[in-house]
């Protein structure tokens, strides 16, 4: 009887996970995942599948999206959640640009994107190597961009041909935004307030001329965020439930008098 009541015990006060959606930990999704993942989209133009590498030819005006992941609906967070922290890393393939003039032109920038507000930043060919922080609007395919002071980076820029990682860390407070850029060795802080975090959270990936191109390797989005499915929590409410009707019913037997 001991052990019913022990079993009807963990199982009252201990949730059973059957399944769950998981947003915090990390996430790595090579071209070929991300061009079937639901929540990853071309805005404006389509690319070709090399391998598991997605590239992606010349486009159609400046400053222009060419990927879009979906990252959190509206209303994830709260004016008085805590500060989430979402890591993004990109491994991007230098491609020779169509531009007679600017054959080397290449300058990757990503962004976090409330439906209007956009924040991060550019990593520029200039200089063997630069970083600029960018903010302004964007209606998911035109970003309209103001850029900040530059850091250089140095000469460790990849070469046509190359590949590279290239991180952008979000920090969202309840008051302001800092963004970290990282890589070529170098990294570069700014805050800006100019950002919604309680609006649906996409992760764009844009391009600064028509006549640039890209491929893109890899993504890696790491959040300290968790939202359980609806199954998750059926799942646990089942096994309240039950546990305390086990429960009861244990102690309805307990309780029987014995018959002679």
């Amino acid at each position: 009887m001991k052990n019913l009541l022990a079993i009807a015990s963990f199982l009252s006060f201990s949730p059973v996970l059957l399944s769950s959606q998981v947003l915090a930990g990390t996430i790595t999704q090579n071209g070929n995942q991300l061009l079937n993942n639901p929540n990853v989209s071309f805005p404006t133009i389509s690319p070709t599948l090399i391998g598991d590498t997605l590239r992606f030819g010349t486009g159609n005006f400046l400053n222009e999206t060419i990927l879009k992941w979906d990252l959190f609906s509206a209303n994830t967070l709260t004016p008085t959640s805590p500060t989430e922290v979402i890591n993004i890393t990109a491994n991007l393939g230098r491609l020779e640009s169509t531009s007679s003039r600017f054959p080397e032109d290449w300058d990757p920038t990503i962004y976090l994107w409330d439906g209007n507000n956009i924040v991060g930043g550019l990593f520029g060919d200039n200089r063997g190597g630069e970083f600029n922080s960018v903010e302004g609007t964007s209606n998911g395919s035109f970003n309209n961009t103001t850029f900040g002071p530059f850091l250089d980076a140095g000469n460790d820029f990849p070469n046509i041909g190359e590949s590279a990682n290239f991180n952008v860390e979000f920090e969202l407070g309840q008051t302001e935004t800092k963004v970290t850029l990282s890589g070529l060795g170098e990294t570069l802080s700014f805050t800006t307030n100019n950002f919604d975090r309680t609006q649906s959270l996409s992760l764009l990936i844009a391009r600064n001329h028509f006549y640039e191109r890209y491929d893109i390797n890899s993504i890696t989005v790491t959040s300290n965020h968790v939202v359980p499915e609806p199954l998750t929590i059926l799942g646990a409410g089942t096994a309240v439930a039950f546990g305390i009707s086990f429960k009861r019913k244990v102690n309805q037997s307990q309780n029987k008098p014995n018959k002679s």
